[in-house]
């Protein structure tokens, strides 16, 4: 999915590898207090935009975003994607026995 920023009338990239295609999750906004007493439940929640390709998880409260199906974005509205057409993310097993091991 892609994601329109309303305020910036644009397409959001991510703010580390210039992906423009998300995964979203509700995030829960946790506070020590509402933790303390049990209470998370309670907490706020997040939209939570989950680069693809690096995985790093952007974050909106509000409605200031909205979720885009590829299928309905036009190419020429798309910003840049330096890396489109590079390999997609790592794996977890990579990471654990070669990359980082």
């Amino acid at each position: 999915m892609h994601v329109y920023i309303r305020p910036a009338q644009r397409f959001l990239s991510c703010q580390v590898c210039a992906c423009l295609v998300f995964s979203q999750r509700e995030i829960k906004m946790t506070t020590t207090g509402m933790t303390f007493m049990d209470l998370d439940w309670l907490n706020r929640s997040a939209d939570g935009a989950i680069c693809v390709r690096c995985g790093f998880v952007h974050t909106f409260m509000g409605d200031a975003h909205q979720w885009v199906a590829p299928e309905d974005v036009k190419e020429g509205d798309l910003p840049e994607d330096p890396l489109a057409g590079t390999s997609m993310p790592v794996s977890p097993d990579d990471l654990r026995g070669g990359l980082l091991g």
